[in-house]
């Protein structure tokens, strides 16, 4: 299938688990780089302002998950760290890559992230970007991005197999796109678009599917004869694709 919260201020990483995962070999450069931001998010857990603002630029900038752009990061700093470090926590950060390019970095890297309310632990799965200049040689972080992965968190529910028949086939987007083969293996439904694209589909109601990395679903439709004749693939954000079955 194709993939079409609160503001983290500092992404409060606890710093024992910020090198759990195994690295590559990192040059001098790049370790200075991934030290950096190690340190930031040390002071940001002590909530040392003074040493936090040594390793943060003045007019750096934070987009986050929402598509929200902060130019004044550190104007709202001490207000967002009046709340517990529990209150949003991330583990498992995992899968850094550095690249230093002279006197510019960029850091990239996975992060679970845990916030809690009343009566829930919501997870999310995202990637973080930083970049980083050098100046009087200290690497400075100038732009922080982060974005969701898409997690579909949905429980299949209990559904008759046998039905999934209908659904084998070959299903078209647009004509100029790789077609969609619909299968059944094992007794489960499975969808594949190609080049190691093969995920299952998992019931989440009357002719409704989904799939584990995609924040949408699928309903197949049937035609006046009851035979299915393609299905609407429903958007996360509540727009629809019409997909045709071809054969």
């Amino acid at each position: 299938m194709r993939s079409i919260a609160l503001v983290l201020a500092a992404l409060c990483i606890p710093v024992s688990m910020i090198f759990a995962s195994d690295q590559p070999k990192l040059s001098p450069a790049q370790q200075e780089v991934l030290d950096a931001h190690k340190a930031r998010v040390e002071a940001s857990e002590r909530r040392d302002y003074a040493a936090y603002s040594r390793l943060v630029a003045d007019d750096c900038m934070y987009s986050d998950d929402d598509g929200i752009l902060d130019i004044n990061h550190k104007a709202h700093l001490m207000e967002d760290w009046k709340l517990p470090l529990a209150y949003d926590h991330g583990v498992n950060p995992r899968d850094y890559v550095v690249h230093v390019y002279g006197s510019t970095a960029v850091l990239n890297y996975l992060v679970t992230i845990h916030e809690q309310f009343t009566n829930a632990d919501i997870i999310s799965e995202q990637r973080a970007t930083e970049t980083y200049v050098k100046q009087n040689g200290s690497w400075l972080l100038i732009a922080r991005q982060w974005g969701n992965l898409p997690v579909n968190f949905h429980k299949p529910v209990a559904m008759d197999t046998g039905i999934y028949k209908d659904y084998v086939g070959q299903y078209e987007w647009r004509p100029l796109d790789q077609a969609e083969t619909v299968s059944v293996k094992d007794g489960k439904l499975w969808t594949d678009f190609g080049e190691n694209m093969d995920e299952e589909y998992f019931p989440l109601g009357s002719e409704t599917f989904f799939v584990k990395n995609d924040l949408g679903s699928v309903t197949f439709v049937r035609d006046a004869q009851g035979h299915v004749a393609g299905y609407t693939y429903h958007r996360w954000d509540g727009q629809e694709i019409r997909a045709k079955k071809i054969k």
